[in-house]
């Protein structure tokens, strides 16, 4: 059955129009038919069964047979500077959406290559994977922001650097806290002194040099244990 977002969808709802661009994909590629049935996800949770009754390119139709709320999974922050080629990043996000990743936080810090991202090129993309896989909750995706700000809305949490010093393992990590990937030049030892004083743990990720958008995978699925 085909999965389309309905971003406005609620509980108390009988009917709901697709977007145009949802409207579009059903019945122009798609080519679904009045009698079909399809599912919506709204990204929020919530989970619904209809039947189109509508087949407009533009405000298709449909009638909500069953619907169901699903909880939210623990969180899982990840931010990170954004990458120079901005394939990787998008082909993180896919991935992490799939795997049930809550936030996306985009990081300014003193070796960042890139100083700005296609917001609503990622937010489709975002879209794409929830449908795909399947999930109820949409990633909140962040905006850039220079690393000083982030650190003083969240104080606490982990990250991964190049440079020797104390580290944690991966076991040592606890639930909703968010974890920080630098830029391809990793973390300036400014910024890892600034972290660390804050109240951040150095985490011990690899015993060898990962790009940026593996390690924030491989953050990624420290976490999965209880999703």
């Amino acid at each position: 059955m085909s999965t389309f977002y309905a971003l406005s969808l609620q509980q108390d709802h009988s009917h709901y129009q697709l977007s145009e661009e949802e409207s579009k994909h059903c019945t122009k590629v798609l080519r679904m038919q009045v009698g079909d049935r399809i599912e919506l996800i709204n990204g929020r949770g919530l989970h619904a069964i209809t039947v189109l009754e509508d087949a407009h390119p533009k405000r298709s139709v449909v009638r909500i047979e069953t619907r169901h709320f699903y909880e939210q999974t623990p969180t899982l922050h990840i931010a990170m500077a954004p990458t120079k080629n901005m394939d990787r990043i998008e082909w993180y996000l896919e991935k992490a959406t799939e795997l049930g990743l809550s936030k996306l936080s985009f990081l300014l810090c003193d070796h960042s290559e890139r100083k700005q991202v296609n917001m609503e090129r990622l937010q489709k993309i975002a879209i794409a994977a929830m449908k795909q896989s399947k999930r109820y909750y949409l990633p909140e995706i962040e905006v850039l922001q220079p690393l000083a700000d982030f650190v003083i809305k969240h104080p606490k949490g982990y990250f991964g650097h190049c440079q020797d010093g104390k580290k944690i393992g991966w076991s040592g990590l606890a639930q909703g806290f968010p974890f920080l990937i630098g830029p391809e030049g990793d973390f300036s030892a400014k910024e890892i002194k600034v972290l660390l004083e804050s109240g951040y743990q150095a985490v011990e990720m690899s015993s060898f040099r990962l790009r940026t958008e593996t390690a924030a995978l491989l953050a990624t699925t420290a976490f999965l244990t209880d999703l």
